[in-house]
């Protein structure tokens, strides 16, 4: 069968939810019956998996970018998809720039992807997408709030993944608890503003929710979150890091 064939590498900078983004994506791909390279040049699908938050992140982008042309040039049926922070609402600009990248997909838009795949290479994807990582490790990111609501003057994170987007704590503790039984001991909770977790949320809840719930699934013996903005940390939050054993009390701003 040709998915059996197909070989992908995911190009990933930026910040832990990147990282987290592209597992998940990779984990998806590794359904489909892909095999994963540390390379490009070898690939039937390559994914730039991109941030723009730090002048130095958008110039490695650009430049990976520039690299790819050549590889579309020597294999045109490469599939070249561009992700991340560096996908806007409207990437007309950048399809005028790079018009030999074949998707640009915003972030957390895994579904595009990998239909757009599932298309061009005749896979069936039905069951195909959830949020698990296969073959977790020790350690694992799991992304709780996508977005910020802050639109603080320097930074570009609203206006590249958007409003502040809770998952329930129902669908956390379902897929930590999945990653426990795989092996995962310690869970690192992410947000471009995790603190603010579940304020979207109706009934509303918050971060020191999400932790008390998640504190009692057995097999998990460590718990990290980050990052956080001062503006939403609360004495509820600090009392319950101090108060939970498997809570490591550090807090990343």
């Amino acid at each position: 069968m040709i998915n059996n064939l197909l070989k992908y590498n995911i190009w990933t900078s930026g910040c832990q939810m990147n990282q987290s983004d592209s597992d998940r994506l990779s984990s998806e791909f590794q359904k489909l019956g892909m095999s994963e390279l540390e390379s490009h040049e070898e690939a039937d699908i390559v994914v730039l998996n991109t941030c723009v938050v730090r002048q130095s992140a958008e110039d490695s982008a650009t430049k990976m970018l520039r690299k790819l042309y050549k590889d579309k040039q020597e294999t045109p049926d490469k599939l070249l998809v561009v992700m991340g922070c560096m996908v806007g609402p409207d990437a007309s600009d950048l399809s005028q720039e790079f018009p030999y990248v074949d998707l640009w997909a915003r972030p957390q838009q895994f579904d595009l992807i990998v239909d757009h795949t599932a298309v061009k290479y005749g896979l069936d994807v039905d069951g195909c997408l959830s949020n698990v990582v296969q073959n977790p490790g020790v350690n694992r990111y799991v992304s709780v709030v996508h977005g910020c609501d802050k639109f603080c003057t320097f930074c570009i994170i609203p206006y590249r993944r958007g409003r502040e987007s809770s998952r329930t704590i129902k669908q956390l503790n379902c897929e930590i608890s999945l990653y426990v039984d795989n092996g995962v001991k310690e869970i690192t909770l992410l947000g471009q503003n995790i603190d603010s977790y579940g304020h979207d949320l109706r009934p509303r809840k918050d971060l020191a929710d999400l932790l008390e719930s998640i504190h009692e699934i057995d097999g998990l013996e460590r718990i990290r979150f980050l990052t956080s903005h001062p503006n939403d940390m609360s004495n509820r939050i600090i009392r319950t890091v101090n108060d939970l054993p498997k809570v490591c009390n550090n807090i990343n701003l």
